[in-house]
This record gives C-alpha cells, sequence and structure tokens, in this order.
C-alpha cells in the first residue's frame, strides 16, 4: 500500500458513510484529518460510533471556527449548514489540506475556491488506487451503498460509476 502524507478536512457525510459500509480504515492514508466542533456534533448525533474504536485517528477540534464575511455569503447563498461552513473556513487555513464532503453544494463552493475534493464514492474509487482495496472489492462495496448506506445517491449514477471502474481496471 503507498502512504500519503495528506491532511485532510471532513464534513460529516463521509465518515458516517464511510463507517456504515465499514470501511472507515479508508481514511488511515491520511496523515492528519480534521473534524471541525459541529461537524463532530453531527456525527455523534446520527453515527457516534463512528468516532471511536477505529485506527482512523480524528483531530476534533473544540472551538467554534467563524468564517469571513465573504465566505458566509456565499455558504449563506448555496444553504449550507453551520458543519459545512467551519469545514470550508478550515479549508481556507488549510489550501493544501483535501476537503471530504458528500454535499453536493459543499462541493461546488470548494471547487470554486480552488480546494481538492472527494466524496464517499471517491474516497472507495481513490482506495484502489492507492492498493487499500482491490478493484472487486470497491465494486461490490459500491453495490452496498443504497443497502447499507444513508448516502443518496441515484441509481443511473451508481451505475455508470461501477462501469467505470469496470472498465478500468478491467473487471
Amino acid at each position: 500500500m503507498i502512504k500519503v502524507i495528506t491532511k485532510a478536512v471532513c464534513d460529516a457525510g463521509p465518515i458516517i458513510h464511510l463507517d456504515e459500509l465499514n470501511c472507515l480504515d479508508l481514511l488511515t492514508d491520511f496523515q492528519e484529518i480534521v473534524v471541525p466542533r459541529m461537524v463532530c456534533e453531527e456525527i455523534r448525533r446520527y453515527r457516534p460510533s463512528a468516532l471511536k474504536g477505529h485506527d482512523v485517528s480524528f483531530t476534533i477540534l473544540d472551538q467554534h471556527i467563524f468564517p469571513d464575511e465573504p465566505l458566509l455569503a456565499i455558504c449563506r447563498i448555496f444553504s449550507l449548514d453551520r458543519g459545512e461552513i467551519e469545514a470550508l473556513t478550515l479549508m481556507k487555513k488549510n489550501p493544501q489540506a483535501m476537503f471530504l464532503t458528500d454535499d453536493a453544494s459543499a462541493r461546488l463552493v470548494a471547487e470554486e475556491m480552488g480546494f481538492r475534493v472527494h466524496g464517499t464514492i471517491g474516497i472507495l474509487i481513490r482506495s484502489v488506487r492507492r492498493g487499500q482495496r482491490e478493484p472487486e472489492e470497491v465494486d461490490r462495496i459500491l453495490s452496498e451503498i443504497p443497502l447499507k448506506s444513508t448516502l443518496y445517491i441515484k441509481h443511473l449514477l451508481l451505475k455508470e460509476i461501477k462501469s467505470k471502474i469496470k472498465k478500468e481496471f478491467d473487471l
């Protein structure tokens, strides 16, 4: 397995969904995973087990993080919640980090700001490229998303993603 030294700032979705899929270990590929306070509260509300009992070490920030006015204005336009706003504020302070989110609006804002972004599916695909999972296993996990996870993805999009993985990895 290839080890990469990367910092990630995490929104709640990827932590919750990867835990539901028993794939939280894929985050061990990051040197540091920063979780803002409001994101941590959301995870504790919906999936409290995700933050403990794993080999993944999270850096949980205890203080509230306040955005500057331009960022807050953009976040309001996209109706982002407090956790996403805190995560994007952290990204502004750590632009070399990777932003992990499953929220489409948060992804749009982050990409517009020039940040690298991955969601749960991107992390799963990345795991094949980084030698953490075999392509067949990721294909199986993708099939389990509607059954085991609260991640919402349209059936046709999931089918298209699985087809691209099969083609890319000769499955």
